[in-house]
């Protein structure tokens, strides 16, 4: 089983400099667009950057209203273009805490100073073969277009077959903030320079050749690294750091040669030397300063199968064990514990308008976010094969505070990620006989039975358990709701339940009259 990363080391700091990062771009960009006042460019650049601590989603989404105004103010058009693809991009360019978008943004400044080549590199490191393609693919286009817009031929060693006179030019509006420009802009406005700046453009083989340069280097950055496991993996970084930057100066410089360009270009051999500085800096700093730190827990051996295929030849172990041998099941698999079962909310319908594609994916940020939790208090947890989990606890109390903590990391999730559809987790928790798996996981048993029913009176956020449970926790457990007794299917005896109220804050909701 590959091991999961479980963070990476000084995760503090690259947290603060991640929002450095996005107070620097943002504030970089604005007064590369002449924003007036200059002093308020810097402090709404630190403010994002303020932003970026809180929720890289909120970050993005006001950096992309800022960079819009002077864009507004130089025309109209290009920059309600601008506003209307950067929030419908919010939440792809929020990934990741936000690489995507400073990937982006690092596009424009790198083709400024110099070392551009070492975006695409970054990109496949970053983001493996394929994805790092398409970043770096969208990067350049996008690089090209603001270059024709601005009137610009190339911008640093890019060309972007941009001719004057531009569409865009910043520096005629000032006080900004004050929004008088509005009515200058309005009355300037001119539906048809933008069909004039496309027009007049040059040197469109380049321009359809170097998205695929950036392309092809991010794919061999990304083809060449290696993943966690391997001991050797910085060595091979920064071999694939100098194998991107090679593929991309060479195909530029070939291409510049057949090609041909209007355009005045810096050397490009100074220009590769300068992405090679930036790119292995990249690698080293990424992978010595902030190394990921594997989990704590070391995963069951599998004898060379993959996770599912080990689940399943474990079911497939148990299930000829009673069959065939009931009496050693029941000694050696069969015990009195604490189950839990999880649920997420309104899953059939995030598949239906999402997609099966992030529908997996959240799965998979349910399964990083709860299992980690689940082991932390010493509980063994797996997936149900859907969109919910199961695990088993030696005691109540490890339990219980469990599902208070998974509630809590749920909520501290949403609120770090506003711009991504909210996840909502409903937890049961019964105690009883139960067969557990080699890993020490549910399997069959009455507990699990008695812990899906309860959970299935919860709605998302909730945490429901049966008076055993809350009376074995004792004294040192959360704080509990009784909602009373209910009637559940395949259950002889009526069940009291009761709410577990992991926020002092929280409101118990009665599973009566709650809206299904």
């Amino acid at each position: 089983m590959a091991r999961r990363i479980a963070g990476r080391k000084n995760d503090t700091l690259l947290k603060w400099l991640r929002a450095f990062i996005f107070a620097g771009m943002t504030s970089w960009a604005l007064l590369a667009m002449a924003f007036d006042p200059p002093g308020a460019a810097v402090a709404l650049g630190a403010g994002v950057g303020i932003l970026a601590l809180i929720s890289t989603g909120l970050a993005v989404l006001a950096a992309i209203i800022l960079l819009a105004i002077p864009m507004l103010a130089a025309d109209l058009i290009v920059g309600a273009a601008f506003l209307v693809v950067g929030f419908a991009a919010v939440q792809y360019l929020s990934q990741q805490n936000g690489r995507l978008f400073l990937l982006i943004a690092g596009t424009f400044v790198a083709a400024a100073l110099g070392p551009i080549w070492a975006v695409p590199v970054i990109a496949g490191y970053l983001l493996g073969s394929s994805e790092g393609a398409i970043v770096s693919l969208l990067a350049c286009l996008l690089l090209e277009g603001a270059g024709i817009i601005a009137g610009h031929g190339a911008i640093g060693a890019v060309v972007t077959g941009g001719m004057s006179p531009a569409m865009l030019a910043f520096g005629e509006a000032s006080g900004l903030l004050s929004f008088g420009w509005v009515g200058h802009a309005v009355e300037s406005l001119s539906p048809g320079g933008l069909l004039d700046s496309l027009g007049g453009v040059n040197d469109v083989p380049m321009l359809l050749a170097q998205p695929l340069i950036w392309a092809v280097a991010a794919s061999i950055t990304g083809l060449l690294k290696r993943n966690i496991e391997d001991p050797k993996r910085t060595v091979f970084g920064l071999v694939a750091a100098v194998s991107g930057i090679a593929a991309a100066a060479f195909a530029s410089i070939v291409a510049v040669t057949l090609l041909g360009s209007e355009a005045e270009l810096p050397s490009l051999g100074l220009t590769a030397g300068m992405s090679l500085a930036v790119a292995l800096a990249y690698v080293g700093i990424w992978e010595y300063v902030f190394p990921p730190i594997p989990p704590k827990a070391i995963a069951p051996r599998t004898n060379g199968l993959s996770s599912m295929q080990a689940e399943d030849a474990d079911v497939d172990d148990l299930l000829r064990l009673i069959s065939t041998a009931e009496d050693q099941l029941s000694s050696k698999h069969t015990t009195q514990a604490v189950v839990m079962i999880t649920d997420m909310k309104s899953f059939s319908r995030m598949t239906e308008e999402d997609g099966s594609f992030l529908s997996a994916k959240a799965i998979q940020r349910h399964r990083d976010l709860l299992l980690p939790v689940i082991a932390r208090h010493a509980g063994s947890g797996k997936s149900t094969g859907g969109d919910g989990l199961v695990a088993s606890f030696k005691t109540a109390l490890d339990a219980t505070t469990a599902a208070a903590d998974i509630q809590r990391a749920i909520l501290a999730f949403n609120t770090e990620h506003l711009t991504e559809r909210e996840m909502s987790v409903r937890v049961g928790i019964a105690s009883g006989e139960v067969v557990l798996d080699k890993g020490g996981r549910p399997f069959i048993g009455n507990a699990l039975n008695m812990a899906a029913r309860v959970m299935d009176l919860g709605d998302g956020g909730q945490v429901l358990v049966t008076r055993e449970v809350k009376d074995l926790a004792g004294q040192g457990a959360p704080k509990t709701h009784s909602h009373g007794s209910f009637e559940l299917k395949n259950i002889a005896e009526p069940v009291e339940v009761f709410e577990i109220l992991w926020s002092d804050d929280l409101t118990p909701v009665d599973p009566r009259t709650r809206k299904s």
